[in-house]
């Protein structure tokens, strides 16, 4: 009896490399893709119109690859508390901030005026509430369904 091997018939540990070097690569790709996005900007001063789909691809992929690692348990969640859920939504806001700062202040010689420092705040508080808001209702989700796979073991 011939056992048919098939291409690429990988063990648990090749498999395992294989996910360790992927992870890399995607980590690095996003970082170019960041790099990218603020050599455009700040470098070359375009406008944020002339590379507006790269953010947008940044952003969303950023977005679902942490959901999708929540959903699919790959960041354990054991109990999500209020507190948890503020302390997360104050980072990120406090990231956002530094970002943002960094961003207009470090990289650009023209200083935010007051109403753009509003505006940025304003959107920096309602995209982390967003933000926070997906993830906590996808790892609720993740959670559901983690524990209905385990009642049909």
């Amino acid at each position: 009896m011939k056992i048919e091997r098939k291409f690429m018939n990988m063990d648990e540990r090749n498999k395992l490399i294989a996910y360790k070097v992927i992870s890399i690569m995607y980590f690095l790709t996003i970082m170019a893709l960041q790099a990218v996005i603020m050599y455009r900007q700040f470098v070359l001063g375009q406008s944020i119109h002339d590379f507006e789909d790269f953010a947008i691809i940044f952003t969303v992929n950023s977005l679902f690859l942490i959901t999708a690692l929540l959903y699919f348990g790959a960041i354990p969640i054991r109990k999500i508390s209020i507190k948890v859920i503020l302390l997360g939504y104050a980072w990120m806001i406090v990231l956002g901030s530094l970002f943002t700062y960094a961003k207009y202040i470090i990289f650009s010689d023209q200083p935010l005026t007051m109403p753009e420092l509003l505006d940025t705040l304003v959107i920096i508080f309602s995209i982390s509430g967003l933000i926070v808001l997906f993830w906590v209702i996808f790892s609720i989700l993740g959670k559901r369904r983690q524990d209905s796979e385990l009642e049909k073991d």
